[in-house]
């Protein structure tokens, strides 16, 4: 692979170079020099083309690369088509070619490798999706919320919740039920970040999530909207979460000032002491009990 990808680079460079040479040629001279220029710059794309299709591994992997530094329309549907390949490398370059092409009918197939497993491969398919115009990956991806594959629904969130698309809110909000905790986690995620105040009474909701992630989200999201009925839940879960106590004291401190959090570190010593006092009666009881029984 290593010397595959060398050839190639050594090949683009030295295609680099004749292109800037021809800008030092007069211009009856430039024009030929340029024609002949794409053309082999055109050869060179058929050949990777053909060895992405057809080549081993070791020349997939070639081909992908060199794709991706020299993007063309032509490519498109091999690359797409690379996107099933098993190797993790051509799927890898393959995605990134088609974030240089931005050519909008390779999005759904973009949005479908969302499912990848090997999370670097995935890291380099979201990133070719951002490359494309917004107004092409909203609707694409907002769609991919429905698709019965974890991966795709949590890594869609997660592309909606950058680009901060309030109309993918209430397809969001479906995701809060979503029966995986890391779906859930990313679709609270997302509304963090979309920051729509409507949505608070949801995010209070997520503080009951069964996922401590989900509720570590729910707890960051409310922080962000900054909206002071918060305040309530945030105390409860302070006061019944030891996990998540310094992160709920932390979004009451951010949303009502550092001497917020007093009353509640004082709440933490009175139930001290009302357990005590409670464990004693409960113990004095017993005792009273016992001796009844005894007599």
């Amino acid at each position: 692979m290593v010397d595959n990808i060398g050839k190639i680079d050594i090949l683009i460079h030295q295609l680099s170079l004749l292109e800037e040479d021809l800008y030092r040629l007069d211009n009856e001279r430039q024009d030929y020099a340029k024609t002949e220029v794409q053309n082999v710059r055109e050869e060179i794309i058929e050949i990777l083309i053909h060895a992405l299709q057809d080549g081993d591994v070791s020349a997939r992997r070639g081909a992908a690369y060199g794709l991706s530094k020299l993007p063309n329309y032509k490519a498109v549907d091999v690359l797409a088509r690379a996107l099933e390949d098993e190797d993790d490398s051509v799927r890898s370059w393959a995605s990134e070619a088609l974030g240089e092409i931005r050519d909008e009918s390779s999005l759904p197939y973009l949005v479908k490798a969302l499912k990848e497993e090997n999370p670097y491969v995935a890291y380099n398919i979201t990133r070719a999706i951002m490359k494309f115009p917004k107004g092409q990956i909203v609707e694409v991806v907002s769609c991919a919320l429905e698709i019965n594959d974890r991966n795709i629904r949590r890594r869609a969130a997660k592309l909606l919740g950058e680009l901060k698309h309030k109309k993918s809110v209430p397809r969001l909000l479906v995701l809060l039920n979503d029966p995986d905790p890391s779906v859930r986690y990313e679709a609270v995620e997302a509304l963090r970040k979309i920051g729509d105040i409507k949505v608070l009474g949801r995010l209070i909701s997520a503080l009951g999530d069964e996922s401590t992630d989900v509720r570590y989200g729910a707890i960051q999201a409310l922080q962000t909207l900054g909206d002071e009925r918060a305040i309530e839940p945030l105390v409860r879960i302070s006061l019944e979460n030891e996990d998540l106590r310094s992160y709920a004291l932390k979004a009451i401190k951010e949303l009502c000032g550092e001497k917020s959090v007093k009353p509640v570190l004082e709440a933490f010593s009175e139930i001290k002491i009302l357990v005590s006092q409670v464990s004693r009666r409960v113990l004095d009881t017993r005792e009273k009990t016992t001796q009844r029984v005894s007599s």
